[in-house]
This record gives C-alpha cells, sequence and structure tokens, in this order.
C-alpha cells in the first residue's frame, strides 16, 4: 500500500508540473518578401501568441547581437567645457591647469603641494573679452588629453585657479559642461562621454577670511557648474581653485548593451503585425525575442530574418 500510495502522489505531482510548465512560445512570423526599399513599411505578421515581444532590427545600436554583449570601442580621450567671465574688470580671473600628483585630499594645502602644469597655447577657446553674463560662455573646444596621462596607473586632476585682487570690480568666472569625451575615430556615430561633469567630482576650495567682505555672495558648484564670485566692490584679495577628482586613462567607450523595441508586454493584447521602416540601404538581421514567463519560469526563442535594403 505504502509503494501504492507513493506511486500516486508521485503521478499528481508530475500532473501539477505538466500542468503549470511554462509553455515555449510557437508564435511564428511571415514575411512576404526579403528587399525592400529605404522608406518602405516593413510588417512583419505574427501567426500565434506570446507574453513578451521584443525586436532588434539590426540597425547600429539596436542589433541582437549585442544584447547580452557591451559595445566597447578605442576612443581618443576630448576634455572640453563651456566658460565665460563677465560683470568686472579683471580679465585674467581664472586659468585651468592639470596635474599628475595632486593626490586628491581637496584641501588647499593639497593643491599647493601639487604640481601643476599650463596646458600648450592654442588648447582651449576662451572668450576675447568680459561679458555681461553667463550667456556669453564660449565652448573651449575639444583637446585631445590622452598624452597628459603617465602610464595606466596614474591619474590626471584638473583645476582652476582663480583670483579677484582688491580694489576692482570683481569678474565672475563661470564654468560649465566641463567634460571628457570619448571620440571613436573609427566610427564617431558611436562616441560618447566617458567622464561627465559630475565624475569629475569638483570641489570649491577658498579662504573664508579673504571672503569676510563679500556676503553671501561666495564661490560654489552645483550638479552643473562652478561659480567664482563674490562682492561687485571688492576690497580684499582673493585667491581660489576647483579642482576635480583625479582620473584615470580610459583609451575606450563602453555603450554597453543595446536595447530592443518593445513589442509587446504580458499586459498588452494580441498583436497581429509589427511595422518598421529602415532609413539607410544594407543588409540587416533583424530578430525577434519571444517569450513566455510565469511564476514557475520563463522560455524563450529567438526568431531572426535576413532583410536586403536596397537605396
Amino acid at each position: 500500500m505504502k509503494i501504492l500510495y507513493s506511486l500516486l502522489l508521485a503521478a499528481v505531482f508530475m500532473g501539477c508540473e505538466k500542468e503549470y510548465e511554462v509553455k515555449e512560445p510557437s508564435l511564428k512570423i511571415n514575411l512576404d518578401k526579403q528587399t525592400y526599399k529605404v522608406g518602405d513599411t516593413i510588417t512583419f505578421d505574427f501567426d500565434g501568441d506570446a507574453d513578451f515581444i521584443t525586436f532588434y532590427s539590426g540597425t547600429k545600436l539596436n542589433d541582437y547581437q549585442f544584447a547580452h554583449k557591451e559595445r566597447i570601442y578605442d576612443a581618443e580621450m576630448l576634455l572640453s567645457f563651456r566658460f565665460a567671465k563677465y560683470s568686472g574688470a579683471n580679465a585674467d580671473v581664472a586659468q585651468l591647469k592639470y596635474s599628475t600628483n595632486y593626490n586628491g585630499a581637496g584641501t588647499i594645502a593639497a593643491v599647493q603641494a601639487a604640481t601643476w602644469n599650463d596646458f600648450p597655447p592654442g588648447a582651449f577657446n576662451y572668450p576675447i573679452s568680459i561679458g555681461v553674463s553667463a550667456a556669453d560662455a564660449v565652448h573651449s573646444g575639444n583637446f585631445n588629453i590622452n598624452s597628459l596621462f603617465v602610464d595606466e596607473n596614474t591619474p590626471v586632476s584638473f583645476c582652476w585657479f582663480f583670483n579677484t585682487p582688491a580694489g576692482v570690480q570683481r569678474t565672475q568666472a563661470y564654468i560649465e559642461g566641463f567634460k571628457v569625451f570619448g571620440n571613436v575615430t573609427s566610427d564617431p556615430t558611436l562616441s560618447g562621454d566617458i567622464y561627465t561633469f559630475g565624475d569629475m567630482g569638483f570641489k570649491v576650495l577658498y579662504d573664508a577670511n579673504q571672503f569676510t567682505d563679500s556676503g553671501t555672495s561666495l564661490p560654489n558648484v552645483n550638479a552643473t557648474r562652478v561659480l567664482w564670485t563674490g562682492v561687485y566692490v571688492n576690497t580684499i584679495d582673493k585667491e581660489g581653485y576647483a579642482v576635480t577628482v583625479p582620473i584615470l586613462r580610459k583609451n575606450t567607450v563602453n555603450l554597453g548593451i543595446d536595447k530592443p523595441i518593445v513589442v509587446k508586454s504580458v499586459s498588452d493584447p494580441e498583436s497581429s503585425s509589427y511595422r518598421y521602416v529602415y532609413a539607410t540601404p544594407g543588409t540587416y538581421k533583424a530578430a525577434f525575442v519571444i517569450a513566455n514567463r510565469s511564476v514557475y519560469g520563463r522560455k524563450e526563442v529567438v526568431k531572426e530574418i535576413e532583410i536586403n535594403i536596397e537605396p
């Protein structure tokens, strides 16, 4: 009896497993031809259904071969920013320098202990005159900083050196968009930021005793810009710094994995077709990822279709 009971119980469990087992999706994709023209609307007809349907066109940044593999490309490091000097009479209010031995402590003493180097003449574009607001900011252009790095393990830091002499109308210095861009020379359309303004971790440093005449008009940094300011009719010599964290050389851009176009999620009604238009001639491998999922698991099928697009 015990053996019989065990066999019956096992049969019940096996039946339950089959009842709740996630079924492999059986959706079929039909296409009336393989060759189209640029701008044609291609209709992929569906026969059946699935809980989830996503689509990769095979175009750049939407290619199934990069669905699980990150796009990493060799790139040159280009430094750029926007800079404005305005509302005052001190044309030499700020200078940008770099260091390979700043220890990253974020203190005035640490900045003063480091060796800071000037950029070569003409490395950046600067405003030729003092403007009236931050709207007069000038784009610096792009400067290749790869050669600034001693090796892969020695970081580089950047620092703005500010000064406002006593007895002058202070000039405000405004820096925004300070970043390192990764330019993929083999295909510029794959380029992207390596270090954003936020990654730079700017810290503004100054001696508070030099700003006793300034009230709340104090140098500061926020999420998008650095501002060197002070009282307009300045009475005390002022100097300070806006220093970045040390950054390492990165000769690649990582764009991550390609994301699919969502055609259907589990809560959407059944779809009878999907339409897509290619804008550039070429041969593409379109891919539909079709899946069923429940608390008991997930089953997925990938259907790839080669499509020729003529001019």
